[in-house]
């Protein structure tokens, strides 16, 4: 769906290929994007049995070199929940800075979370 929706210029989401298969195993994307601040925030979902292999930050430092070279960003942001370490390990491996946690913001499986906010300027990259 991702890679028909983005061919036929649907979409903004970017498919996360295995290259030994050519298997598509995630999801990568700009989310909230203001053209106004120039400011992005990242999303992105990965097969659970990838995870830990540097996938997820090989895909999103892409996202992060088109936003600033391409894009001209000036902010690119990364949120987390607060018990998501693996999330979290991702943004500071991009060179994201933890800036503070939202408290109880999202409404996640019956219960009210926190997330963790994580950001990257142009002048940083």
């Amino acid at each position: 769906m991702v890679i028909t929706g983005y061919g036929k210029g649907e979409s903004g989401e970017w498919a996360i290929e295995w290259n030994e298969t050519g298997q598509v195993i995630g999801v990568a994307a700009f989310i909230d994007w203001s053209n106004k601040h120039k400011c992005v925030e990242l999303g992105y979902f990965l097969s659970e049995e990838y995870w830990g292999k540097g996938i997820a930050t090989e895909a999103l430092q892409e996202l992060v070199r088109y936003g600033f070279n391409e894009l001209s960003l000036n902010r690119i942001e990364g949120r987390s929940d607060t018990d998501n370490l693996g999330s979290q390990k991702v943004m500071k491996k991009l060179g994201m800075n933890y800036e503070g946690t939202l408290r109880k913001n999202e409404f996640i499986k019956g219960e009210f979370r926190d997330t963790e906010v994580y950001s990257i300027l142009e002048s940083e990259y």
